[in-house]
C-alpha cells in the first residue's frame, strides 16, 4: 500500500470514529443529568424517611383484612344481639295460663326453639296431676268416635317431650346442688391437694363441678374480686386434671 493510500485510510477511520462517538457521548450525558422524582411520591406516608421495607404491601393488605374482619365480627355480634332481643321480647309477651287444659294448648302452640325454655319455666306446673290430666285427654282423643290422628300424635309427642324434659331438669338441679356441696367442701379444705385426690378417688369430679367453678370465677371477675377469681382459677386447673369425660 502506498503512503498516500495509507493516509487516506487513516483519515477515513478517524472521521468515522468522530461521527459515531460524539452522539453516544451526548446521549450518555443526557441520561446522567435525568432526575426521577416518582420515588419521592408517598401520599400515605408508608415509608417515612426510611427506605421502603420489604413486604410493606402485604402488611397493608393484612391490616386492611384485619380491619374488615373486625367490622364483620362487630356486625355479626350486633345481629346476634338483635335476634336475642327479639327472642326475649317474644317470650316475655307470652303469658303462661293457670289452667292445666289451657297450659296443654299453650305448650302445643309453642315454637320448637322456645320449648326448652318453656319447660324450664313451667317445671313447677308439671305435677303428677298435670300429667294425669294430659293422659286423660290423650285417652279421650284416642277412643273418640272419629279420633283426630294428627292431634293425637301431637299430644303423644308432647307428653313424651315433657316427661323427658322434666327428668332432665330434675337431674340437672340435683347435680348442681351436689356440685355446690362438693365445691364448698373443696374450697374450705385445709389441704386442697389431698381433698382433690380424695374427690377424684370417689368419682366426685365431674363437669357440673367444673361449670360451677367457672360460674364463680366469672362472678368474681365481674365484681372486680381479682384475688378470689385467681384462686378459684388455680383450683379449677388442678381439678380439671382429674375430670373424666364419658
Amino acid at each position: 500500500m502506498s503512503s498516500l493510500a495509507a493516509r487516506k485510510l487513516a483519515g477515513s477511520t478517524a472521521s468515522c470514529s468522530g461521527r459515531s462517538l460524539a452522539p453516544v457521548a451526548a446521549r450518555r450525558g443526557a441520561r446522567s443529568s435525568l432526575k426521577v422524582y416518582a420515588v419521592n411520591y408517598d401520599p400515605e406516608n408508608l415509608f417515612g424517611k426510611s427506605p421502603p421495607a420489604p413486604g410493606v404491601i402485604q402488611r397493608r393488605m393484612q391490616q386492611k383484612m384485619m380491619q374488615e374482619n373486625k367490622e364483620f365480627a362487630a356486625q355479626m355480634q350486633r345481629a346476634k344481639d338483635d335476634v336475642r332481643r327479639q327472642v326475649l321480647l317474644r317470650r316475655e309477651a307470652r303469658n303462661v295460663p293457670t289452667d292445666d287444659l289451657e297450659l296443654i294448648e299453650f305448650m302445643l302452640n309453642t315454637e320448637a326453639e322456645d320449648m326448652e325454655f318453656e319447660v324450664a319455666r313451667c317445671r313447677p306446673r308439671f305435677t303428677p296431676a298435670f300429667f294425669a290430666k294430659l293422659s286423660t285427654i290423650i285417652g279421650q282423643e284416642r277412643f273418640a268416635a272419629k279420633p283426630d290422628q294428627e292431634r293425637l300424635a301431637e299430644l303423644d309427642t308432647l307428653r313424651q317431650y315433657l316427661e323427658e324434659g322434666v327428668e332432665a331438669i330434675d337431674k340437672a338441679v340435683g347435680k348442681t346442688a351436689s356440685a355446690a356441696e362438693r365445691l364448698k367442701k373443696l374450697l374450705t379444705a385445709k389441704d386442697k391437694k389431698e381433698c382433690i385426690l380424695e374427690m377424684a378417688a370417689a368419682n366426685e369430679i365431674d363437669q357440673a363441678l367444673i361449670d360451677l367453678l367457672t360460674q364463680n370465677i366469672e362472678a368474681a371477675k365481674a365484681a372486680d374480686q381479682t384475688a378470689p377469681a385467681e384462686f378459684m382459677e388455680k383450683v379449677k386447673q388442678a381439678v380439671s386434671k382429674y375430670l373424666v369425660t364419658v
